[in-house]
């Protein structure tokens, strides 16, 4: 059983103005951003625990597989990113020196070599769904995301989900507004690493901070409800 989500998004994000009004599902596809081992087992040096009204791992692991549930059952298109590093570390850039606990570049890392990299389970990508590997934040530098995505008749907006909110999440929502496509954010379908001095002020660590930014100037915020709500309205249009 999931925790219950910690806010009213009404009461800390400015959601006055929107860019969704309602759900299409042959124009709308969902992207799973990064949902892997790496980061949800707690075993694991990235491991995501939430907290500072960030939702668990286990708690996004779980409303992340009810979201791919919905999107397929709604016959919307269900995308996967995976993040990873070559272990021989000519791809490493400046992970390194920015997760020095990671050991990015080497094979003990999160190396494609790595089991860890691998999409936490229960989540499983279907035959049809794509997955695009990056080696960066954003789950369109370096893959065909987009090109697979214009070749979706009407595809215009995008419904994110996974990991991290602030790093990997933002990048991919900001790559999608600037390739105008309209974007909708599952507050409890995401979480967030926390500064450990802004998590000392409840509601303002680093997942409430990238939410803001979302619905401020990036695309909308919705919870798991609420577009498991819409979805609902579009079967009955």
């Amino acid at each position: 059983m999931s925790e219950p989500f910690a806010f009213d998004l009404d009461q800390i994000l400015n959601r006055a103005y929107p860019v969704i009004d309602r759900i299409e599902p042959a124009s709308t596809a969902l992207i799973v951003v990064d949902m892997q081992r790496y980061f949800l087992d707690p075993d694991q040096p990235a491991y995501l625990p939430g907290g500072n009204g960030a939702p668990s791992s286990e708690t996004v692991l779980e409303n992340v597989a009810r979201a791919v549930d919905l999107c397929r059952g709604a016959g919307i298109q269900v995308i996967w990113s995976r993040w990873g590093l070559r272990g021989d570390g000519w791809d490493v850039g400046r992970w390194a020196p920015k997760w020095p606990t990671w050991h990015a570049g080497t094979p003990e890392g999160p190396s494609w070599e790595n089991p860890a990299i691998e999409i936490a389970p229960p989540l499983k990508p279907a035959p049809d769904e794509p997955i695009f590997d990056k080696s960066r934040y954003s789950s369109f530098w370096g893959t065909p995301l987009d090109s697979f995505l214009r070749h979706i008749p009407g595809v215009d907006t995008l419904v994110m989900v996974g990991v991290t909110t602030n790093f990997c999440v933002r990048y991919t929502v900001e790559d999608a507004f600037s390739r105008d496509y309209r974007v909708l954010v599952l507050a409890d379908c995401t979480t967030a690493t926390n500064d450990p001095i802004q998590a000392k002020v409840p509601g303002s660590g680093q997942y409430v901070a990238a939410l803001r930014d979302f619905a401020i100037g990036l695309g909308d915020v919705w919870t798991l409800g609420e577009f498991d709500r819409e979805l609902k309205a579009a079967s009955s249009r």
